[in-house]
């Protein structure tokens, strides 16, 4: 009797926002730029200063822009909405952080 044996393939661990932000500015060789998760947000900074973005998933791949607001203790309403890399590119342009 032959008997078949089958290996089930295992999807990968779905990534996380902070991880596909940071692979994104990797990939556009942004290094002075940090991240850092808080809540479902990630905020966006450049080495050595404070949050200057926060992303924000809104759902059906569509992710939301804000910028720090002129006082810094708040966050400007919702700049943007696109795809993520597209948020991504325009926080770093918005900044000068584009490689």
């Amino acid at each position: 009797m032959l008997t078949q044996s089958s290996i089930a393939s295992r999807s990968p661990e779905p990534r996380t926002l902070l991880e596909r932000v940071r692979e994104r500015l990797e990939g556009l060789g942004c290094a002075r730029v940090w991240t850092r998760g808080a809540g479902l947000h990630v905020l966006l900074g450049l080495r050595g200063d404070e949050a200057f973005a926060r992303l924000t998933p809104l759902g059906a791949g569509s992710y939301g822009l804000a910028f720090r607001a002129l006082d810094g203790n708040a966050w400007e309403p919702l700049l943007l909405i696109d795809d993520l890399d597209s948020v991504v590119e325009h926080a770093l342009v918005a900044v000068d952080a584009m490689p």
